[in-house]
C-alpha cells in the first residue's frame, strides 16, 4: 500500500499557526518536538513530519477503512539532507516507510509498507484546481484517474487499460498522484 500528502507551504504559512501554545504537543512526540527544535528550520520539520504523518495516515485508513485523528499515534524518525527526507512512521507497530521532497514551496511524502518499493511506485505531480480529477484527465490523455468500486482513487494506464493503486493529495497549488505499477 502507498500514501502521499504535500503541503504548501506559502499556504500553511498564512492557514496554520503551529507556533501557538500546545500546538506542538498535540500534535508531535516529544522526540519529535526534540528534533523540531533541533533542525535548522523548525518550520520545515514542522511541516515535513506532519506530510510524514499524513501520508502514513492514509494507508491505514485505506486498510482500515477507518476515518480518525490521532497525530500523536503517528511516531516519526527522519533523516533530511537539503531537499530530500527519508524517514519511517511507526503506528501500533507497524512500519512504513517514507520518502519526502522538498522543494521551495511544498513538502511532499511518499509512504509505503514495507512489501513494496519505493521503484514500483510513480508520483505526478500537476497544478491544483477545484476540479482537478478532470482537469489530470484533460491534461494527461495516457491516464485516467478515476475511483474504484469502494470509491478509492485509482490511476487507468489508457493503453493497456489496467488499473493501478492511486493516492492523491491536494493543498493549495499543488497536486500529487502516486500510484503503484504492480
Amino acid at each position: 500500500m502507498l500514501g502521499n500528502d504535500v503541503v504548501d507551504l506559502r499556504l500553511a504559512k498564512t492557514q496554520s499557526n503551529w507556533k501557538r501554545p500546545n500546538y506542538l504537543s498535540k500534535v508531535f512526540s516529544s522526540d519529535e518536538q526534540n528534533l523540531i527544535y533541533s533542525s535548522g528550520n523548525t518550520e520545515l520539520m514542522v511541516w515535513l513530519m506532519w506530510s510524514m504523518k499524513e501520508a502514513a495516515y492514509k494507508i491505514v485508513n485505506r486498510n482500515t477503512g477507518l476515518r480518525f485523528y490521532d497525530p500523536k499515534a503517528f511516531c516519526c524518525s527522519v533523516d533530511l539532507d537539503g531537499w530530500q527526507a527519508k524517514g519511517s512512521v511507526n503506528y501500533l507497530g507497524q512500519q512504513f516507510l517514507t520518502y519526502s521532497d522538498v522543494g521551495q514551496y511544498y513538502v511532499h511524502t511518499l509512504s509505503i509498507t514495507s512489501a513494496i518499493s519505493f521503484e514500483n511506485c510513480r508520483i505526478i505531480h500537476a497544478q491544483n484546481c477545484s476540479d482537478y480529477v478532470n482537469c489530470f484527465n484533460r491534461d494527461h490523455t495516457d491516464l485516467k484517474l478515476q475511483r474504484n468500486n469502494s470509491g478509492l482513487p485509482e490511476i487507468c494506464i489508457m493503453r493497456t487499460m489496467k488499473q493501478h493503486i492511486a493516492t492523491t493529495s491536494h493543498h493549495g497549488s499543488f497536486l500529487f498522484i502516486a500510484y503503484l505499477l504492480s
